[in-house]
């Protein structure tokens, strides 16, 4: 039957839990009406208020209860005594004598090992006396259930499930949870009354389409909210209960009369949404605050009318804090960004890496501006690129030709082209980062997760043609046998394609060795120098090594923020290109030139590769600094001109959230990494202060506090999986 597969949740006992109408009143009614339809299951916590007095004037002799252990802040010391007190507690105030399940709300025990060990002790010792069979955790999403199996196997595992949260409605990961015999229990199934109220609650409305599309399914269904919401969960068969919480008796007794004409054949696939702040009841208080709304409605209305909701991955509010995180910028300068309302320091991208020399920087802007008066197109190609080309081979003698685009993606993807005019083999070995063509993202086609090591994570296939699937073979940096072993393989590997380098520094000549394994082989080898570029040094990082490649690829700093790249290459490689055709429009046009001339005029002047790596030097050195002050283990990485930071934590992705979250209270753009400019020397005393205040907290939370209790935002994970 499967009113044995209902579990009842007490927390409408608290008349302020969720949305609707709640008869407190009634509610031994709603829970005599129960049992007498063989509902014995019932879903408690200390948290939900009254739920204890209702237990415990109930025989429970046959009742199957579970109970919650609360996320708590307390120290280590003292943590046996509070778990002790809280399960005392438990057994007491419902006057039973042992619980089915105990969950605990907190995901993140697991992976404090000091914390679960006396954790452990307490759950073996009652397992053993037989008053707990099963103990699990009470979670909000796969992120969370994934970290905790790293650590642990739960006996049950209770999530939400519900029509607008489908994130776990997926076949194979529950029978992978299945498989390991974790018992599967879903709650939130009506969203803690939302989904069955008539009317949107304002601070709801910034949802409005989405209420729209349920309520335009149930009328074409013709089917009542609750009955479509109890349908929806009973079709998946994997799940073993659910959890439902009841406002009043009517709504119990509808669910009851409708389980045997449950329709099967619905198709609630439409209503799913990866929305956190609408299916994750955590982050509801944020919704109090006007401006948020305001801000995250904009930020869905960004997203509804523009595709992903920008052009760039690493600038898309979804990589940092959607609806806190500035959406649009009204002026930049120095390293300062201003909205419609607040001025903010960027500590974190500057434009994702393309302006060293800061901001709107006069210098350049007024090149560019004498450019715009005298048309920066025409019908007849401009000079500016000949006398923009003539200064790069100038800085990179081994070369004799250029060419030029707009974009890093567009460039590598010339590169190659020229590459496989010159040797006619198309195969290609990669280490790094090289865009988002069809010919990069192929190297997940053989294996899908061929890229997650390089820069970004959960990179899907979608769109790339199957043809390509064996074009591309990824190896490691620093790890010769990698591509040795490529090369061996496969016979028709022409390209070497690779950055210089971006976390790590070559080791044991890697660099020299790779340039000998393509000239033993008549392989062309493109440095890629988008990103590293003029960092180091003027020019090339590659000029530091004293290695020179066929081709080289320059990019994002290169104009200072002005859309171009440029491709320069050995003649021999560079002419057998001529009979291919590579053309667009505008990549002629000579505002990118003009601000790369100036651009170029100003770092030599400057000498701002220099001053950016000092800066640099700064910050990962304050990062040390106070990570052995408070005892924090971090890994710190990166050029020193663009240095980044990890804690060596499984919490990691949590502490970079709460960063970010709390420098914007500060009006401070930041996370983990810092793409340095010139001007950020003047403003590290600032960034230095606010962000020793967060170290010192994380440091509380590492001893007895709980990061879960203080941030409001959706977790920041890297890679391109966090969207989707």
């Amino acid at each position: 039957m499967l009113v044995k597969k209902i579990t009842l949740g007490l927390a409408q006992s608290d008349k302020n839990y969720g949305y609707g109408s709640k008869q407190k009143d009634k509610f031994f009614q709603l829970i005599n009406f129960a049992l007498k339809n063989g509902i014995t299951r019932f879903d408690t916590s200390p948290n939900y208020k009254n739920s204890d007095n209702l237990i415990s004037h109930l025989n429970t002799k046959n009742l199957k209860i579970s109970s919650k252990i609360p996320i708590t802040e307390v120290k280590i010391s003292k943590l046996d005594s509070f778990i002790n007190h809280t399960i005392d507690n438990i057994f007491e105030k419902n006057k039973i004598e042992r619980l089915e399940n105990l969950f605990f709300y907190d995901p993140l025990i697991p992976i404090e090992k000091k914390r679960w060990h006396i954790y452990l002790k307490k759950i073996n010792e009652l397992k053993k006396k037989k008053l707990i069979k099963n103990v699990g955790f009470s979670v909000y999403n796969k992120y969370e259930i994934k970290n905790i199996l790293d650590e642990f196997k739960p006996d049950i595992i209770q999530f939400p499930y519900n029509v607008f949260d489908q994130s776990l409605n997926n076949s194979d990961f529950l029978k992978e949870l299945k498989k390991r015999k974790i018992i599967l229990q879903a709650r939130s199934v009506f969203l803690q009354g939302l989904l069955c109220e008539k009317k949107i609650h304002n601070h709801f409305n910034i949802w409005k389409d989405q209420f729209q599309k349920w309520n335009n399914f149930l009328k074409k269904n013709k089917i009542d909210n609750n009955i479509a919401c109890t349908n929806f969960v009973l079709q998946n068969k994997l799940i073993d209960n659910f959890v439902f919480g009841f406002r009043n008796i009517n709504e119990l007794k509808i669910i009851t009369n409708n389980l045997q004409d449950n329709k099967s054949n619905l198709d609630y696939s439409s209503l799913a949404t990866n929305d956190r702040y609408l299916i994750d009841p955590r982050l509801w208080s944020n919704l109090n605050d006007k401006k948020f709304r305001y801000n995250y409605e904009e930020y869905r209305l960004n997203k509804g009318k523009i595709l992903f909701g920008g052009m760039l991955l690493s600038k898309r509010v979804d990589q940092f804090i959607p609806g806190k995180w500035p959406n649009f910028f009204d002026k930049a300068y120095g390293c300062k960004i201003k909205d419609k309302n607040k001025t903010f320091l960027d500590f974190s991208l500057m434009g994702v890496g393309t302006n060293i020399l800061g901001y709107s920087n006069k210098n350049v802007n007024n090149k560019v501006k004498r450019v715009i008066d005298k048309s920066n197109i025409s019908t007849i190609n401009s000079s500016l690129h000949l006398q923009l080309s003539k200064n790069l081979i100038d800085l990179n003698k081994w070369s004799s030709k250029c060419f030029f685009a707009k974009t890093g993606g567009e460039a590598n993807a010339i590169a190659l082209r020229i590459s496989r005019c010159f040797n006619k083999k198309n195969k290609v070995a990669i280490c790094g980062y090289h865009g988002w063509n069809d010919w990069y993202l192929s190297a997940n086609l053989r294996k899908k997760n061929n890229l997650d090591h390089v820069l970004l994570s959960g990179l899907e296939t979608l769109g790339i043609p199957s043809e390509f699937k064996n074009l591309v073979h990824p190896f490691f940096y620093n790890d010769l046998k990698s591509l040795k072993k490529i090369i061996k393989k496969e016979k028709n590997i022409g390209t070497i394609f690779m950055e210089v380098q971006r976390n790590i520094p070559p080791q044991k000549n890697f660099l020299k060795e790779v340039r000998k394994i393509a000239d033993q082989n008549n392989i062309v080898l493109i440095f890629d120098e988008c990103s590293s570029g003029f960092r180091e040094n003027f020019g090339g990082i590659y000029k530091k090594y004293g290695v020179n490649p066929d081709i080289i690829v320059y990019g994002k700093a290169i104009a200072n923020g002005y859309p171009l790249t440029a491709i320069l290459g050995k003649d021999v490689v560079m002419k057998s290109a001529e009979n291919s055709f590579i053309s667009s429009t505008f990549w002629t046009d000579n505002l990118g030139a003009v601000a790369a001339i100036e651009t170029l005029k100003e770092m030599k002047r400057l000498k701002s590769w220099i001053k950016i790596k000092k800066i640099g030097k700064k910050i990962k050195k304050f990062w040390m600094n106070i990570s052995k002050k408070y005892q924090l283990d971090l890994e710190i990485s990166g050029l020193d001109a663009m240095p980044s930071f990890n804690f060596k934590s499984k919490k990691n992705d949590y502490y970079k959230t709460y960063i970010t979250q709390e420098m914007l209270k500060k009006n401070i753009l930041a996370s983990n990494t810092v793409y340095c400019c010139i001007n950020h020397d003047k403003f590290l005393q600032t960034y230095f202060k606010e962000l020793e205040k967060l170290f010192k907290r994380i440091k509380y939370f590492e001893n007895e506090g709980n990061i879960l209790n203080h941030i409001s935002s959706p977790i920041i994970k890297k890679g391109f999986d966090r969207l989707n």
